[in-house]
């Protein structure tokens, strides 16, 4: 079996309730790898800057391959190899297109001078498609593929952001009564939303006392709601300077949070793990990192709970990598979640290969299509707060054509 084409497919629609509780548009990419004996894999990747240029670039390199060897084809095109090359790499780089600047000698280089960014986000979108269709070949659910399951159903926590109308009390209460009564058990709010009706300097990094003093209100709000069986969460975002995070987490401690997420910038672990030492609540980050920022982070003790994202970290098995070296180090991992019902599954398939989850989160509760355009037969996406797991080979999922026709981008088209 060999891989015969990579396309994408760009979806479109409305986004309700997003960052801050504004609307607006968003975009969804689906990947699919088709092989040369008909069997196909589906795939998602975030729709940042670079990343479709990134798949048409592994693309180049991958055709040909046999996408069952999974981990081979992520660390050549993440990490790189030395010569000799495979024959005809520089073939199939002029082939199919690929600019100038990814062919000759260097087409089994890394596709930049890091593993990190867009040749990354590129990856990971690839790698899920490759493991979905390595899935079906074999006849087993890519859960089995990592290793096997410690659970059939995966824990989901919801980012709720904020209300719309942050100065509404009753709509913060709404807002996590509404989260309990679906069924889930852990949320979280972003805690530059919160209190952004509150005046401050936008680029100090600083969070004011009266701004303080209302996030802790809002969230107690929400707390007195949801009781202390709820989980609670908060997400800074990675913007605040070491001094204000650490007065933040002292003012949060009270609400019994499980994590204070991103408090500052991640390019620096010392500056996280400064947060930490003085910190009363958890300290959670990685959402854009690969396994060797992962490893920095833990190694520097700047974190007390790994975060990463399956859209980001180069596919589902670089993130089981990940959740591995954290379970030697005996710390929890979450896993951030930026996709839809396909990224979500995906993600779910390495949550129940790992002994050390506590919950994969969800952003699109309000956005129904972004939960549809993939569905598993007689399986709901979510039951009472979780992913249900099946038996299906691959992710066991497949496209709902119709929705994704209605929802196609412009200039793309629907996958024959």
């Amino acid at each position: 079996m060999k891989i015969a084409d990579i396309r994408v497919m760009r979806l479109l629609g409305p986004r309700v309730h997003g960052v801050g509780g504004e609307n607006g548009q968003i975009t969804k990419l689906i990947i699919r790898m088709d092989a040369d004996n008909g069997m196909y894999g589906l795939g998602e990747a975030d729709d940042f800057l670079g990343v479709v240029q990134g798949i048409d670039y592994i693309r180049a390199a991958l055709i040909g391959e046999d996408p069952r060897d999974i981990r081979p084809a992520v660390s050549r095109m993440m990490y790189g190899s030395m010569p000799p090359y495979p024959t005809g790499t520089i073939e199939r780089f002029d082939q199919h297109r690929t600019p100038a600047m990814y062919t000759g000698d260097a087409g089994y280089c890394s596709a930049t001078a890091t593993p990190t960014g867009p040749a990354a986000w590129a990856m990971s979108g690839v790698e899920i498609a490759l493991c979905d269709l390595a899935g079906k070949a074999a006849g087993l659910p890519v859960y089995q593929l990592l290793g096997g399951r410690f659970r059939d159903r995966v824990r989901i926590y919801l980012d709720r952001s904020s209300p719309k109308d942050i100065t509404d009390d009753e709509a913060w209460k709404r807002l996590a009564a509404n989260v309990v009564e679906a069924g889930f058990s852990q949320l979280k709010f972003d805690i530059e939303c919160i209190a952004s009706d509150v005046p401050i300097d936008v680029w100090n990094r600083s969070i004011p006392q009266k701004q303080l003093d209302w996030i802790v209100r809002r969230i107690k709000l929400v707390r007195d709601v949801i009781g202390w069986d709820i989980e609670l969460c908060a997400d800074c975002h990675m913007l605040y300077n070491v001094v204000d995070a650490i007065r933040l987490a002292n003012e949060l401690a009270p609400m019994k949070m499980m994590w204070l997420e991103d408090p500052t910038p991640i390019t620096n672990p010392d500056a996280c793990a400064a947060v930490r030492e003085k910190s009363p609540i958890p300290i959670c980050v990685g959402e854009m990192f690969i396994a060797e920022q992962c490893r920095m982070f833990i190694d520097r003790k700047a974190c007390d709970i790994l975060h990463p994202d399956v859209m980001f970290t180069g596919g589902l098995t670089e993130t089981r990598r990940i959740a591995e070296y954290a379970e030697l180090h005996y710390m929890p991992f979450a896993l951030h979640g930026n996709g839809g019902a396909l990224a979500t599954i995906a993600a779910a398939h390495v949550a129940a290969a790992c002994r050390n989850f506590l919950g994969l989160e969800y952003h699109f509760i309000d956005t129904d299509w972004i939960g549809k355009y993939v569905r598993r037969e007689g399986t709901p996406l979510f039951a009472n707060g979780h992913v249900p797991l099946t038996n299906a080979p691959g992710l066991g999922v497949e496209l709902d054509r119709e929705l994704c026709a209605k929802h196609l981008a412009p200039g793309s088209r629907l996958f024959e």
